[in-house]
């Protein structure tokens, strides 16, 4: 069937309001489905089940909304991936979502629930193709032997050691960018793997990023010592969103290349937003959003600033990773351009304020 994107967000937001109750009925069902489940996880199990499968409805919910199948196959995919760190199978996963499936069938219309179909099929592809290795981030990087050295260090709980790794480089003439590119960056992407993949845990995970944050600020001398008066970036986070590292390290290599950036980082208020970049009078907004959940607020926010005549000649950037899945998606939200880098925010940016320079001349300008 062809599924408009007004029908698939009546249905996103039927969803939405119902999924407490549509994930208890479903838990319940796969319970009774599967009563080995209790024997292999006990009652922990089945409150994390019920949990699990909450944000299961959400995020079939939100990607309903901003029209995006693929957003949900997505993070099906990712889901199989933590699972299977905690021993829950694909087979389990599968049951999951088809409980989820019959209690829509059973409390939703059913012209919006043929349209949930739909989506449900792009998430059974996922569930039924083998995972595939995971490779290390670290891998990727240009400093390999360094940003794996560093990942070890905060790893296991040395700080001080990693602090005296970075300002090393430092002294040896590497550039701050480079190691925001190619250390920091690498290694959180690193970091949320081994997290998925159970190697580490949340309590890990949060000193690493928030050790990184506290290295990051010792560099603030080599960054705002760099010429300023450029073209103003304002930066921030929308509504509940609470990943902002790599939104921050957007914003300092933003600065690094001459921009006058004002950061604001995380769980900003829409309209202190828009008060903001008025106050700054920002050429440029960069918008970052992590979760799903959080796209149709970046929406409302570019409506809402389109909407206030001061905001005419702002250009609004978004990035994170349901930008990253969906690469079409910055333009259901409204938004001038999209980047997946700090360099190629760069490039969009300078380009959208003078069109006659291309991204690549705009890589070399700023």
């Amino acid at each position: 069937m062809t599924t408009t994107p007004s029908l698939s967000a009546t249905a996103g937001e039927r969803l939405i309001a119902l999924s407490d109750e549509l994930a208890e009925l479903a838990t319940a069902r796969q319970y009774k489905l599967q009563p080995d489940l209790m024997e292999r996880f006990g009652e922990r199990g089945r409150r994390k089940t019920l949990q699990d499968t909450l944000y299961n409805i959400r995020y079939l919910g939100q990607s309903l909304q901003i029209h995006s199948p693929l957003l949900f196959s997505s993070y099906i995919h990712w889901l199989k991936v933590l699972l299977d760190g905690y021993q829950v199978t694909t087979d389990d996963l599968k049951i999951n979502i088809d409980c989820i499936r019959a209690v829509i069938a059973e409390r939703v219309e059913e012209e919006l629930h043929a349209v949930v179909d739909s989506y449900i099929e792009h998430a059974y592809v996922q569930i039924s193709t083998p995972l595939a290795p995971q490779k290390s981030h670290l891998e990727e990087s240009e400093l390999q032997a360094e940003a794996n050295q560093y990942t070890e260090l905060l790893l296991s709980g040395d700080r001080s050691g990693a602090s005296r790794l970075i300002m090393d480089l430092v002294q040896r003439q590497i550039s701050v960018e480079q190691i925001y590119t190619h250390i920091f960056q690498q290694s959180q992407y690193e970091i949320g793997r081994l997290w998925q993949t159970n190697q580490i845990s949340v309590a890990q995970e949060h000193y690493f990023t928030a050790a990184t944050q506290t290295i990051m600020s010792q560099l603030y001398p080599y960054i705002f010592s760099a010429e300023g008066g450029g073209p103003r970036l304002v930066a921030a986070c929308i509504g509940q969103e609470l990943h902002e590292i790599g939104l921050r390290m957007i914003s300092d290599i933003f600065e690094l290349h001459g921009w006058d950036t004002y950061y604001i980082g995380a769980n900003v208020p829409t309209r202190a937003i828009i008060d903001t970049v008025i106050k700054r009078k920002a050429d440029v907004l960069a918008v970052s959003a992590t979760m799903t959940y959080h796209v149709t607020l970046v929406k409302n926010l570019i409506a809402d600033i389109r909407a206030d005549e001061r905001c005419a000649d702002v250009k609004v950037l978004v990035g994170g990773l349901p930008f990253n899945i969906d690469k079409d998606l910055w333009k259901q939200v409204g938004a001038d351009g999209y980047a997946v880098s700090a360099r190629e925010a760069i490039q969009m940016a300078t380009h959208l304020l003078n069109p006659l320079v291309s991204s690549d001349e705009a890589g070399r300008t700023t």
